[in-house]
Parts: C-alpha cells; sequence; structure tokens
C-alpha cells in the first residue's frame, strides 16, 4: 500500500497573473474599517464577519457579472482564486450569501463604502496620472428597472423648479459679493417670500419599484427604467463621476452638478462635452431647413425679398450687421417689408 501526501497551501493554487493578485496589489481597502468602525459594537454581539471580505464579496459579483448573493456564495465556494482573495483558508466556509443581503437592507449605510470606493480608486488614477482634466465627457446610460406592468398607476406630483436653478443662484451670489467687495455696495436680500407655484402634473409610477421613472425618449425604449449618468476621461476611459436618477429626469438637470463636482475634488478641467440623440436632432434640423425653404420661395414667389441671418452671426460679425442694414435699406425703398431670421 503506498500512501500519497500533498503539502500546499491556497497561495499556491492561484496562478501569479491572475488578475485578483493584480486587484489586491493596487486596490487598498483599508479604509473599509475607519468607514464602517460606528455600524458595530465592541461590547455586544458575536465577533462579526471582516468588513473587508464583505465589501470584496460584493466587488467580486460586479467584476464577474455575478447578478445575486447565492451565486456569488457558490462560485466562491468553488474557487481558489475567489478564497484567496477574499483572504478564506482552504477547508474555511464562505460567508452565507444571506449575510451579505441583511447588510444591504438593514444597514443603508454601508452603501456609503462603495461611494468612498469609487472615489479612493479614482483618486489613485489621477495620482498615477490617468486622468488628466483635458476634457470630460458625460452621457447617460439606461437601466431596466425590475418593476411589474401590473403595479403601474398614475399620482399627483408638485412642479418643481430644477437643479439648473440652484447653481444660478450661486453664481450669482458670488457675482453680488464679488461686487460688494469692489464697490462696497450690495443689493438689499430679498425679505418678501416668493409665492411657490402649485401647478401638478400627473406621473406614472410603478408599486413595486416606485423609485424608478418612466422613460420617453426618441431612439430610447419606451418604459421605467434608470439612468446612471457617467462623466468620463476620455485619454483614458476613466469614470470621474457617477449620478443614478430615475428614467424620466432630463441630462440636463445632473450635468452641472457632476461638473462643479469633478471641477474641485478630482481635478481641474479645461473644456467639458455632453452627448446628445445625433439622429434626432440631425432629422429635425432637416426638417426645419425644408420648411424655411419652402417659406421662402412662396415669398419670393410673391415679390418679397429674402434674407436669413443667425443672430449669433450678427452679435460678432460687422460684415453681417453691414449687410443686414443694407438689405433694410433696400427693402425700404422698395416698399417691401423684410423678412428676418
Amino acid at each position: 500500500m503506498q500512501l500519497k501526501y500533498h503539502m500546499v497551501t491556497i497561495e499556491d493554487l492561484v496562478p501569479a497573473e491572475h488578475f485578483l493578485r493584480k486587484l489586491e496589489a493596487a486596490l487598498d481597502l483599508s479604509f473599509v474599517h475607519e468607514e464602517t468602525a460606528h455600524l458595530y459594537s465592541r461590547r455586544y454581539g458575536q465577533p462579526p464577519i471582516d468588513p473587508v471580505m464583505m465589501v470584496k464579496y460584493l466587488l467580486l459579483g460586479f467584476l464577474y457579472g455575478i447578478p445575486l448573493e447565492r451565486q456569488i456564495e457558490v462560485r466562491c465556494a468553488d474557487s481558489n482564486a475567489f478564497c484567496w482573495y477574499l483572504g478564506i483558508d482552504l477547508g474555511e466556509r464562505v460567508p452565507d450569501h444571506s449575510t451579505i443581503s441583511q447588510l444591504r437592507r438593514r444597514k443603508p449605510a454601508f452603501r456609503k463604502v462603495f461611494r468612498r470606493l469609487f472615489e479612493e480608486v479614482v483618486r489613485q488614477c489621477v495620482e498615477k496620472g490617468l486622468v488628466s482634466g483635458r476634457l470630460a465627457v458625460t452621457d447617460s446610460t439606461h437601466i431596466k428597472a425590475n418593476a411589474s406592468r401590473a403595479s403601474e398607476q398614475e399620482i399627483d406630483v408638485p412642479e418643481e423648479a430644477g437643479n439648473y436653478w440652484k447653481p444660478l443662484d450661486a453664481y450669482e451670489e458670488e457675482g453680488l459679493e464679488e461686487l460688494k467687495q469692489r464697490t462696497r455696495k450690495r443689493r438689499a436680500k430679498r425679505t418678501k417670500q416668493v409665492k411657490k407655484d402649485k401647478c401638478r402634473s400627473r406621473k406614472k409610477v410603478r408599486r413595486t419599484d416606485p423609485e424608478s421613472g418612466c422613460m420617453k425618449r426618441p431612439g430610447k425604449p419606451n418604459g421605467f427604467y434608470y439612468l446612471s449618468h457617467q462623466t468620463a476621461d476620455p485619454d483614458h476611459g476613466i469614470i470621474t463621476a457617477v449620478i443614478v436618477t430615475t428614467g424620466d429626469v432630463h441630462d440636463s438637470r445632473p450635468y452641472l452638478a457632476q461638473l462643479e463636482y469633478v471641477h474641485k475634488h478630482v481635478v481641474p478641467l479645461k473644456a467639458a462635452a455632453a452627448d446628445s440623440t445625433i439622429e434626432f436632432w440631425r432629422k429635425k434640423f432637416a426638417q426645419n431647413v425644408a420648411r424655411d425653404k419652402a417659406c421662402m420661395e412662396k415669398l419670393e414667389a410673391s415679390g418679397w425679398n429674402t434674407l436669413v441671418i443667425w443672430e449669433c452671426q450678427v452679435r460678432n460679425d460687422i460684415f453681417s450687421q453691414i449687410l443686414v442694414g443694407y438689405f433694410l435699406m433696400l427693402n425700404i425703398r422698395n416698399n417691401k417689408a423684410p423678412r428676418l431670421k
């Protein structure tokens, strides 16, 4: 009878070039203990599972496209690389999936850890020179909500001013303060309360997922979705800011807030750009050109003189201003009223 023994450790079972080894070396998660210290009691209860392990647990599910905690548990149980990354030795049990799901449900403050994780990764990218601030591009991605169609209903919601007004008010306040420093005069603050508009509108919601919104956009599917508004640095494709809203929120509403966050807290920006529905606007501009052409042909057939001048040309182009003046004089002499656009 011959016996054979193998002396191995989990360190030997994970290849040296494995992705998780590179991730462990590049990403420092020590800040998780500081962020979650107030969530645990030092005097009562059983010894908790390491919060860093739980963050890694969910991070594995995101990186490898595993949608459920139960599936993450099964994958960790049969993957030496996953166990090595979680700090679980051979023979030790993987944390139960219910522990992770209950953590997400009962500890909403734990979600802030993942926001800090995102900020920490962006900070390291800035330190490594992967984010330059030369240009910031912003676009949104629609994510289908897990909502039942049978639960759809309409509710009344008050109409409020968008977030666009808030930064404008802040800019105005900064301008007034600067004017006060220069001239020692400042416009009196408004003391009378502005009467709020009590207009209401109808909005579709679904009881099974009330946080989602009904999206209706050209070129996009109709239904209940979420929108992930992402700002990225195009040099290396690094996402620097993310805001999630309901599907019925226009991209312009969180846009300024995102740019200000990146400019003040990530890296100073030199330029910014945003995406749009190119085919929709191309079709719209073509319809406008055809409409204007048909209108001009009708006017010219009636004996009118027509000239198309854009307002932006008149503002900055002296030649266009002279041309408009000459055209006005020509029509006045002919007793014809000009048509300007």
